[in-house]
């Protein structure tokens, strides 16, 4: 594969600093959709690929970097290992660029390949027996510091929340994936996702509205 400069930009979401209820605050604070490539310009970057194109990988990589990184940091939070694994997942695109039949989405099948990956890293960095998570807040206890539940309401709540229920609502609201492209993404059955789906919505539901009733006291 051919060497690609890694991007130092991991797309961390923009938050607002205004209000003070925090079901008001969330609904200003739901970060939009994170941009990723037209599905057209990314099969015709695959294509040019599987010719051996090295501009053209280099293009799909920057092109993704940022939504992959978002996605990434589910897992493994803002450091350094989310390159590593971007860097593994176009490692695989360009060995693998062949065999995609473009049944999906490009990016569906990046993401897949991604999520992969990010498993695999996980399992083999956690010790055995260990609930060990690889979120700052998740499995803390309930009082984070005053600022990020004022300021980052939204992004409190989400880091509460278990990996695989944080990442399916990061594809769906942050990435735009329907259930069942979740499902293909995360190797899952359409009712797992829909199930994590409803789960995590009940979950941030609860924790916004008692973080509501903590700020308004």
């Amino acid at each position: 594969m051919p060497c690609v400069e890694r991007v130092r930009d991991h797309h961390e979401p923009a938050t607002s600093t205004g209000g003070s209820g925090a079901v008001a605050v969330h609904e200003r604070q739901t970060p939009g959709l994170i941009d990723s490539p037209n599905d057209l310009e990314a099969r015709k970057m695959l294509v040019a690929i599987t010719s051996g194109d090295r501009s053209a990988l280099t293009n799909l990589y920057i092109s993704y970097y940022g939504c992959l990184a978002h996605f990434l940091s589910q897992f493994m939070g803002s450091d350094d290992r989310v390159g590593d694994v971007i860097n593994d997942t176009f490692m695989t695109i360009w060995e693998g660029a062949r065999g995609f039949r473009f049944e999906s989405k490009v990016s569906v099948w990046i993401f897949r390949i991604a999520h992969r990956h990010a498993s695999r890293f996980v399992r083999r960095h956690t010790p055995r027996g260990s609930a060990h998570c690889y979120r700052e807040f998740e499995g803390q206890p309930c009082e984070p510091r005053t600022e990020i539940k004022t300021h980052r309401p939204i992004l409190w709540a989400l880091q509460r929340l278990p990996t695989e229920q944080r990442v399916v609502l990061t594809l769906c609201y942050r990435m735009g994936y329907s259930v069942r492209e979740i499902a293909f993404i995360t190797d899952s059955r359409v009712e797992t996702t829909e199930l994590r789906m409803f789960q995590a919505r009940g979950q941030l539901s609860r924790y916004l509205t008692t973080l509501d009733k903590e700020l308004s006291i």
